[in-house]
């Protein structure tokens, strides 16, 4: 099912295999899409990082924080975005017990399944912590003037290397 909803929307491209071809080497490769199925939204993923004290925060698609841990690592993979209609606007419709899913840039996907949503202050920031399980942490702003953020946090359910 998840094959045929990614095939509609052209969300990548299968590679072809080869009879002799080996399976690929489980390396570790940054997110490039993020699919938030509650929302019928592909998001695209580039990199993030604070710059004295502001984020650099992608205005047509996400951001994945580059000191936080890969998908494929243990630790807390950190992706964050503006509250627009067309990146997380509506990102509170995800509920506990959702899949969400990270498409890696050589293609691989790591599945989630949140079991966390909340809103916090912005100076809370030990929600992006590294942590020792593998975990997914969204956020974007909420509240009166952007004066909370909005947070997914995600288990980390299956990978799968062989699309």
């Amino acid at each position: 099912m998840l094959y045929v909803a990614f095939q509609k929307v052209d969300f990548w491209q299968i590679p072809k295999a080869s009879a002799t071809s080996q399976e690929p080497k489980k390396s570790a490769a940054k997110p490039a899409k993020l699919y938030i199925p509650q929302m019928r939204r592909i998001l695209y993923v580039s990199d993030g990082y604070a710059q004295g004290n502001r984020w650099t925060v992608s205005e047509t698609g996400v951001s994945y924080l580059i000191t936080s841990a890969l998908p494929q690592e243990t630790g807390n993979t950190v992706i964050y975005g503006h509250n627009r209609k067309s990146i997380l606007g509506g990102l509170w419709r995800v509920q506990n017990g959702d899949f969400l899913y990270v498409i890696l840039e050589n293609g691989e996907f790591v599945k989630y399944q949140v079991f966390e949503r909340k809103e916090i202050k912005p100076t809370q920031v030990e929600i992006i912590n590294q942590t020792d399980d593998s975990r997914l942490t969204l956020y974007t702003c909420s509240g009166f003037l952007d004066t909370a953020r909005f947070v997914i946090v995600a288990q980390k359910v299956a990978e799968s290397y062989n699309i």
